[in-house]
């Protein structure tokens, strides 16, 4: 988990200051008095893992704003490059409409990020960690009454799309330069081995696998001898691919209500009459038959499915 372990200077340092130290890989906390008098030694009465309550708040304290930090900075960026794909055009009611969109919600995350850094408690003992957050506070704190003045609602009443425009160029340009602590966060993480340590606390742990997860590619789509068209199914013969969550095929006299999962696809039909029947479909090559004596018969077919898409081929006889 490590790629190196906490420096014997550095553990004593942890241990003097009731904190964690790492020990084959597991968290524990250090042995010191309470203020009743007790001990925090918890060896001996539990076989699990154990991360120190006061360090395992302030990392995911610490690792939930910088995320939010990063959002709003990746947002940043996507804006302003809307906006400088239309400089030089007539400035668009629409385009104002998302300057302010954007202007508004720039402001209330850096007011919540500001809030968050604010409610992370301090770890005074040690000093890096409380240097790291008030760096971070700090850079925020310095652009946000210029944001929060740019985006005042009532401002904004009256002005022009080129001048709501104009203001959210601006604060695309001083959310970039919010400037990260020296040292930052990931290089505290990479040479010191109690940040290594708090960056696996849970709350770290879960948004970092929350980030990947966003970040993956979305995968490409399977092909489809109808494409996305659902319409084409109506005359009772089709192979459609399926990318809603939701998607409702008509087929000759029958509606199905297709819900598709990263795993399986389940095709449902409702009877007039009441009653319906529902088929699970996780693999490819399964089927399920829908219909009612003397009517239409439609029988759907998963051909293919991956996280973004679902292929069904649908066949009808009556």
């Amino acid at each position: 988990m490590f790629k190196r372990a906490v420096g014997r200077r550095r553990e004593m340092a942890l241990a003097g200051a009731g904190l964690v130290v790492a020990v084959s890989g597991v968290f524990a906390m250090a042995d010191t008095d309470t203020d009743d008098g007790g001990s925090d030694d918890f060896s001996g009465k539990s076989s699990e893992p154990y991360f120190n309550p006061q360090l395992r708040d302030w990392a995911d304290g610490m690792c939930e704003s910088t995320a939010s930090l990063r959002t709003l900075r990746a947002d940043s960026v996507k804006q302003a490059e809307r906006l400088r794909e239309k400089a030089g055009e007539p400035a668009s009611e629409r385009e104002s409409g998302s300057a302010s969109e954007y202007l508004l919600s720039a402001s209330e995350a850096l007011d919540s990020i500001s809030r968050g850094f604010g409610a992370v408690d301090s770890l005074t003992r040690l000093p890096d960690t409380e240097r790291l957050r008030a760096g971070y506070l700090r850079e925020i704190d310095r652009v946000r009454p210029e944001v929060r003045e740019l985006s005042d609602a009532d401002g904004l009443t009256g002005l022009s799309a080129r001048e709501r425009i104009g203001r959210a160029e601006r604060v695309t340009s001083l959310v970039a330069a919010i400037k990260e602590p020296n040292p930052s966060w990931d290089e505290l993480v990479q040479t010191d081995g109690l940040f290594e340590i708090a960056a696996n606390s849970p709350g770290c742990v879960a948004i970092r696998m929350a980030e990947r997860k966003r970040s993956e590619p979305a995968p490409p789509p399977l092909p489809a001898a109808d494409g996305t068209s659902v319409a084409a199914c109506a005359d009772g013969a089709c192979e459609v691919r399926v990318t809603k969550p939701v998607t409702h095929i008509k087929v000759r006299d029958l509606t199905l209500d297709v819900d598709r999962k990263e795993t399986k696809v389940t095709v449902r039909h409702s009877y007039p009459s009441g009653g319906a029947i529902r088929v699970n479909l996780s693999g490819e090559g399964a089927r399920g038959t829908f219909g009612r004596g003397g009517g239409t018969t439609v029988t759907v077919e998963l051909k293919g499915m991956n996280k973004g898409n679902a292929v069904l081929g649908i066949t009808s006889s009556s």
